[in-house]
């Protein structure tokens, strides 16, 4: 079966395995933060304070929305994965002069990554939208 080994396999699995990590470590902090939250609010209580709903409202609530989804973020993050699938297409040509077989391949890869890139703008778009929505029916009375 010729030479066949597993250091690109080990490659792939040790990046996938990143990712699970920093996926759970995100996990881990927020439930540590929210878990402080009620720990602080438990002992306010336990000592008879007078607790302040916006300051309750604050510490249970999972963030402000507004900063959690700003519709820039989300467009810059679109801008950048466009051209980053822009730049993956082009460099199939220039992977195609030394391997041909490799051009189609590339050059999906960067029509996906375009799509994703193409996806992020139109969101942004779509929750500037909603929350110009939201702000118009907010302020009328």
């Amino acid at each position: 079966m010729g030479n066949f080994t597993f250091g690109s396999y080990l490659v792939g699995v040790a990046f996938w395995l990143f990712i699970g990590m920093v996926a759970v470590a995100g996990i881990i902090s927020d439930y540590q933060k929210r878990r402080l939250n009620v720990d602080l609010l438990r002992a306010l209580i336990e000592k008879g304070q007078a607790l302040d709903p916006a300051v309750v409202a604050k510490l249970i609530s999972p963030g402000d929305p507004d900063e959690r989804s700003n519709s820039i973020y989300i467009k810059v993050g679109g801008i950048i994965t466009t051209a980053a699938g822009v730049g993956v297409f082009a460099m199939s040509f220039f992977i195609a002069r030394i391997a041909p077989v490799a051009l189609y391949p590339i050059m999906a890869a960067g029509i996906v990554i375009l799509c994703v890139g193409a996806g992020l703008l139109i969101g942004a778009k779509v929750l500037a939208d909603a929350r110009e929505r939201e702000r118009m029916g907010k302020s009328t009375p």
